[in-house]
């Protein structure tokens, strides 16, 4: 799995000599029902609004598994979670992905572009399996979830800023103590935070981490402007703990988790904003997206999926179907509402594309969205599996879905087969599996096609 010349077999295409800015927006834990133009009544969020007025909201938009690593995988390579490696969710001290999946930063590298991470990455925390190893410039952030703890062998910066009492002498015990599982719980949500491969603040201030993100990504742009850019925008929240800055604390009708969504909105808000008044927008794709559904045991402190059932670690809709909003001026049309059946695997090839390069050696399992793009009308895909613990546990055809062990209950899995209709019944309270056998036989052997 080499890129030719030595990653890709690529052959140009018009976007060649104008190949298009990307960045790329992805929240952490975020539910269907947390933005006022997907109905939130408590949230507000105009400059996502604005960003699904300017360009194409997705109804029916699904991540590829309902936890972080996971789908983070997923949409970093194009590859179904049956082929690329990462099955549940990564912890501090482990590898992450295997090394030999490509990932976008790494394709794109390969076509002349700068590429720049900033927050959440999830996909390994060692050397080597690190942003800055895995095709990005530069990184800055927190390379898990913001509830985890320093790693055993993390470095530190020389100028590295301690807070709360700590030194590097107390930073370097407790990453002694982190090698024993009984003590783990104690340093949860003490976060390191990276530049590069390295800690700069430890802990890290979460109450700041939104806001500095967004303003290294802004500074990235403004000194990379020479050539085609990638930018990867990776919010630690809403995962919980929640922080939100002085500026938006007290602020939402929805409390703390409202405040920290209006605090990425108003930070997305400035991405769009510098790419109008650089005159970049006409030459950047703009992805929105969330990487699964709420953590809805939290409650007031999770998201909501309504009008959808479960959320995170759930096959259910909730739990895969997530906020998808794409803007890019004079290609995409302006405000498009559509319920194609569209996947974060799609991003990869289609982003390539725009590239110059669409051929690949590597399997591929995501679809080249760009004739969708221009004329929404397309249904490009009529069918996507729901995959858990790197095996396939349903599938959607049309407006059917099929989950053969969920069982009965709301938010676990169990052994009995359950089959809804979509357009009949969003919120899949009602199980079909008895009445209609035949449908139940056409699924399960589509499902197998996907197994590996």
């Amino acid at each position: 799995m080499l890129l030719c010349s030595s990653m890709f077999l690529c052959s140009t295409v018009v976007y060649a000599q104008h190949k298009p800015n990307v960045v790329i927006i992805l929240t952490d834990d975020m539910g269907y029902n947390d933005l006022s133009c997907y109905g939130s009544p408590l949230i507000k969020t105009p400059s996502l609004d604005r960003m699904a007025k300017e360009g194409m909201k997705l109804t029916d938009f699904y991540v590829s598994a309902s936890v972080s690593s996971a789908s983070r995988a997923g949409l970093i390579t194009g590859r179904l979670n049956t082929r690329n490696g990462v099955e549940g969710v990564f912890f501090p001290d482990n590898k992450g992905m295997p090394s030999e999946e490509i990932t976008l930063a790494e394709a794109l590298k390969e076509q002349g572009y700068t590429t720049g991470c900033f927050g959440k990455w999830h996909l390994g925390d060692l050397k080597g399996h690190l942003p800055t190893d895995r095709g990005f410039d530069y990184y800055y952030g927190i390379p898990y979830s913001n509830d985890m703890y320093i790693g055993s062998s993390q470095e530190f910066s020389p100028d590295a800023i301690f807070r709360e009492g700590y030194t590097l002498s107390k930073a370097k015990e407790d990453q002694q103590l982190v090698k024993t599982s009984k003590n783990r719980k104690k340093l949860r949500n003490l976060s390191p935070l990276f530049e590069g491969d390295k800690i700069v603040e430890y802990p890290c201030d979460q109450a700041t981490t939104t806001r500095r993100y967004f303003d290294h990504a802004i500074d990235f742009m403004e000194h990379n402007q020479n050539k085609p850019f990638f930018l990867y925008i990776t919010p630690a929240m809403p995962h919980v703990p929640l922080f939100a800055s002085d500026k938006f604390k007290g602020k939402s009708k929805r409390g703390l988790y409202g405040d920290v969504i209006e605090e990425i909105d108003w930070n997305i808000g400035r991405i769009l904003s510098y790419l109008d008044e650089k005159g970049l927008s006409e030459n950047t794709l703009v992805i929105f997206a969330s990487d699964n559904g709420p953590w809805l045991s939290y409650k007031e402190d999770g998201g909501s999926s309504t009008p959808l059932r479960g959320g995170k670690f759930t096959l259910y809709e909730g739990g895969v179907r997530v906020p998808c909003i794409i803007r890019w001026k004079e290609i995409v049309p302006a405000d498009i509402t559509s319920d194609a059946i569209v996947a974060s695997i799609d991003f990869f090839p289609t982003v390539m594309h725009y590239s110059g390069c669409q051929s690949f050696k590597q399997k591929i399992d995501g679809i080249n969205l760009s004739s969708f793009l221009k004329n929404p009308s397309l249904r490009l895909r009529d069918e996507y599996v729901y995959i858990k613990n790197g095996l396939v546990r349903g599938i959607r055809k049309g407006d059917w879905v099929y989950l053969p062990k969920t069982g009965k209950s709301n938010f676990k899995e169990g052994d009995a087969p359950e089959l809804f209709n979509l357009k009949q019944d969003i919120k899949q309270s009602k199980n079909l599996y008895p009445m209609y056998p035949n449908k139940v036989l056409e699924l399960n052997a589509l499902m197998e096609k996907y197994q590996p």
